[in-house]
């Protein structure tokens, strides 16, 4: 069982690991899209309109397949050398360099996905995050995540180093979702087809 001290330093290294590790990602990321089915499920929900990308990596596969759809793609990353590659494979999409906790887009979205990158977020960062989400998207946007299963902090590796992970309860993250604005649409646990993530949906009313 990881420290405290242990979970705090590897939670303030996440942006570092990326930055210093893009290649490695790249090298590694599937771009077999096997998220499609769920993306499929978003975009069907989603009124017409950009979608906004946290934690949008290298812009391949999903924002790559969101542009297919049709949809103009705002991405955000923290790690220069991602956005980077994101932007020389698609190029009239739109970059951000920014720490989706602190960073708000000037008008609201469509959509948001967060997929695999919200749960590298403290658990009270998480909270806060998915309720600002709401005034990020037009009535009826819909916003789509990955978590973790059960409530918890954990390491990872990353090539050696401790890749931080963490989520709420599924009660945790309604409340949040809610304070927002925001309701459950869909909430599957461990699907299998998706390498076991927990994946919700949520609409923002009106």
């Amino acid at each position: 069982m990881p420290t405290p001290d242990a979970l705090s330093r590897a939670a303030a290294a996440v942006v570092d690991l990326y930055r210093a590790g893009a290649e490695d990602f790249i090298a590694r990321r599937s771009l077999g899209l096997f998220e499609r089915p769920w993306l499929d499920r978003m975009l069907a929900l989603t009124p017409p309109g950009r979608v906004l990308d946290l934690g949008c990596g290298a812009g391949r596969p999903i924002a790559a397949y969101m542009a297919r759809q049709g949809r103009s793609v705002e991405g955000i990353d923290a790690s220069e050398a991602l956005l980077a590659a994101a932007a020389e494979a698609l190029p009239d999409q739109t970059w951000r360099c920014a720490d989706m906790r602190s960073w708000s887009p000037e008008t609201p979205g469509a959509g948001v996905i967060a997929w695999h990158s919200l749960f590298h977020l403290r658990p009270a960062e998480q909270a806060a995050l998915l309720t600002r989400i709401g005034g990020w998207l037009v009535p009826g946007g819909v916003l789509m995540f990955t978590s973790g299963g059960t409530a918890g902090e954990t390491l990872g590796d990353w090539s050696g180093a401790p890749l931080y992970h963490a989520s709420l309860d599924p009660d945790g993250y309604r409340a949040a979702l809610a304070a927002g604005g925001l309701a459950v649409s869909a909430h599957v646990r461990d699907d299998p087809s998706t390498g076991d993530a927990t994946i919700w949906l949520a609409r923002k009313g009106g």
